[in-house]
């Protein structure tokens, strides 16, 4: 499921994303990657394909925040996060 890069890093700063990964999309004159994430409860969501010099910046933001989120105790579960979670995705 293709989800705003901001969404994707919200989800990974309360602890939501279980890997990162980044991705190429298209070869050519202007390198195009994308972030692709697993969440803990199995779904897999990823960025569109943006200029490589953008995406990678938050793919490295995103790895901290993967051990940042989970590192930081919340009195809220996964759970109570996810169902207020709403994918704006057309």
């Amino acid at each position: 499921m293709s989800v705003p890069l901001l969404e994707i890093e919200g989800l990974a700063l309360v602890g939501l994303v279980k890997e990162v990964s980044l991705e190429d999309c298209e070869i050519g004159p202007a390198r195009k990657s994308k972030v692709r994430v697993a969440l803990y409860d199995g779904r897999l969501l990823e960025s569109e394909c943006m200029l490589y010099e953008r995406v990678v910046r938050s793919y490295l933001v995103l790895v901290k925040y993967v051990t940042l989120g989970r590192s930081i105790s919340r009195g809220i579960t996964e759970e109570e996060i996810l169902e207020k979670v709403k994918f704006d995705v057309e």
